[in-house]
């Protein structure tokens, strides 16, 4: 296997055992994968100072406090994604365009939702496809509303890579661009990631106006040639986006 990497794959091996074990005994971790002492305590001391794994009073290890966290990261846009689909699908049928859903995992902007309406040129994008922040709608709509430390992680972790004439590739211009964001209350990928292609996005935010996801339109430039067309599209997805609020509680009647 050409991307195999041996001390990764006991690390998942360790935390796979955790699905039928509560708590284990170094010795029983051991024993269950025939790993040397010296290599298993290396990636113990790793995963627990990472709080994947933590250790109870009598020092058996068990899954830790990064384990949960993540877990309700992932329950939680699955929630968030079955609850927006039938609304998002409505949309997408309507005006006849692609709808899509994002969210930050980590310090990537991931797809977890997609509709395609019948009998349109389908996007090349899919589910689980993870796509740059810096020049997609959905992603300047998500690092709009993210911390500016967040927002520099991402920058520092990927850069500013140049897609298309129209991609920001500066710090300064990027900063510039949330800003008009925030004002405006949606993003725009005006052919920034691919040529002849045009985005509108917005997030959503929770109650307590905390970043969940962000939803997005795309369609070819000549689905929404003017400013006028753009801002139809961001006020129907902000429609949407305010049903599924509503629906999951995030707003209140």
């Amino acid at each position: 296997m050409k991307y195999y990497i041996s001390t990764i794959q006991r690390a998942i091996d360790i935390l796979n055992l955790f699905e039928d074990h509560e708590k284990l005994y170094f010795t029983q971790i051991q024993e269950f994968l025939k790993v040397n002492k010296s290599t298993l305590f290396r990636i113990l001391y790793n995963l627990e100072h990472n709080r994947y794994l933590s250790r109870d009073e009598h020092r058996r290890y068990e899954l830790g406090v990064r384990i949960l966290i993540l877990g309700n990261r992932v329950s939680q846009a699955n929630k968030i994604k079955k609850v927006a689909a039938p609304y998002l699908e409505e949309l997408s049928d309507k005006i006849n365009l692609t709808v899509q859903m994002g969210i930050l995992d980590g310090l990537d902007v991931v797809i977890i939702y997609k509709y395609d309406p019948p009998n349109t040129i389908k996007m090349i994008s899919h589910i689980g496809a993870v796509v740059p922040a810096h020049c997609t709608a959905q992603g300047k709509a998500l690092l709009a509303y993210s911390s500016k430390d967040k927002v520099e992680k991402i920058v520092n972790s990927h850069g500013l890579k140049g897609y298309t004439p129209h991609t920001i590739t500066t710090v300064n211009g990027l900063f510039y661009e949330l800003e008009k964001i925030r004002k405006r209350g949606y993003a725009i990928d005006d052919s920034e990631h691919e040529k002849h292609i045009r985005c509108v996005a917005v997030p959503i935010l929770n109650e307590i106006n905390e970043l969940q996801a962000a939803l997005s339109i795309t369609g070819l430039i000549m689905d929404f040639p003017t400013h006028k067309e753009i801002e139809k599209y961001a006020k129907l997805l902000k429609e949407t986006r305010d049903k599924i609020r509503k629906k999951i509680g995030y707003l209140k009647s």
